[in-house]
């Protein structure tokens, strides 16, 4: 779970080097073998299968997209597709399902396991990563990956109550140590910088985004992103209605766009914002209602020092993962609609797939 808004939270976390059975290191040994094939010149194009519509997970460092399948004898496929080309690529399988992927800038990855209840498994992919698994034991976990140094991963672990506990976490050694006084949601900015949410008490309200230091950048936070030097937030602005905000965090907020606070509103906490490259974020607006029920569609925005730019389009769901690398989003209820910050435009990448491959 990657998270970078509120919650009240928790850890009783252990990280111990997972000991594997046969049938496990044969698919170790089959991830490694994905690996080698990823190097130039021996990769693998194969295609997963479209008779059930994969599992969308995110993006690769290429701003290729990251799917699942299930594996013929249990477990999972992981596949990177590029849906321009109408080519997938197989990158590793693995005995667990996989539920959650991620993808660092150095190519990279880092899987979550499914274990079932109790515990959390998460493996690392690539160069100089730990030969290991990385266990957790935790109802949940949240995690942030540095973007300039990928050996430093933020690890929390929550218990059923949700309370919390924070891990810095070494992703090539698998060392742990704890870290004191940290909110629930540290999240990396570069190499050593860091901010996070922290409760004031009234969830309702948002909370004080903070820097490593302590120093409040900003209050009545809700939900944030930044691409290490901008910070695009949506704060609570009383009365229910939100504000979204773009700016360095010294002071200088400019406000874009005050989403207020009528029925349609109500028991919505914002959209996730993403970085979409280089000074620019997306988030999803919820569509207003005729009788003002619960939003169903959602309106893509593009904030930027420019201030916002909504799309025309709407999606059927508030969630969405954006590649920094290609400035494309993905969204709708199985994340098959792909958007292009750029120009605007809206496609389903997996119909598009299906009729390319003659489907």
């Amino acid at each position: 779970m990657r998270k970078y808004g509120m919650l009240a939270v928790v850890l009783s976390i252990t990280l111990s080097a997972a000991g594997c059975s046969p049938d496990e290191d044969a698919f170790r040994d089959q991830g490694k073998m994905a690996e080698r094939a990823e190097e130039p010149g021996g990769s693998r194009q194969t295609s997963p299968d479209h008779a059930e519509r994969p599992s969308v997970l995110g993006f690769d460092a290429e701003g290729r997209i990251l799917a699942v399948t299930d594996g013929e004898t249990g477990g999972s496929v992981l596949y990177a597709i590029n849906p321009d080309k109408g080519t997938s690529e197989e990158v590793i399988r693995t005995e667990l399902v996989i539920t959650e992927a991620e993808s660092h800038p150095s190519g990279r990855l880092l899987l979550r396991l499914d274990t079932g209840e109790g515990e959390a498994r998460l493996r690392l992919v690539g160069d100089n990563t730990a030969e290991n698994d990385l266990i957790v034991e935790s109802h949940d976990i949240a995690w942030s990956w540095n973007p300039e140094e990928w050996t430093k991963l933020y690890i929390t672990a929550f218990d059923e109550n949700w309370e919390f506990e924070v891990f810095l976490a070494d992703a090539s050694t698998e060392s742990l140590q704890s870290v004191e006084d940290a909110g629930p949601f540290p999240v990396w900015l570069e190499a050593d910088g860091v901010a996070e949410i922290i409760d004031d008490g009234d969830l309702e309200d948002g909370g004080t985004l903070v820097d490593g230091n302590g120093t409040v950048l900003a209050d009545n936070v809700l939900e944030f992103s930044s691409d290490g030097k901008m910070f695009a937030i949506a704060k609570a602005a009383g009365e229910g209605s939100i504000d979204y905000m773009i700016g360095s965090g010294n002071d200088d907020w400019l406000p874009v766009l005050n989403l207020p606070a009528e029925e349609q509103w109500l028991g919505l906490l914002p959209a996730e914002i993403e970085q979409a490259g280089p000074g620019r974020f997306v988030t999803l607006l919820p569509a207003e209602t005729e009788d003002g029920s619960e939003a169903s569609n959602w309106q893509p925005a593009v904030i930027s020092a420019r201030g916002i730019r909504k799309a025309s389009v709407m999606v059927d769901s508030p969630v969405i993962t954006c590649s920094p690398e290609t400035s494309v989003c993905l969204s709708g209820a199985m994340r098959e609609m792909l958007f292009d910050t750029a120009d605007g435009t809206l496609v389903n990448w997996m119909d598009k797939l299906k009729g390319d491959s003659g489907e």
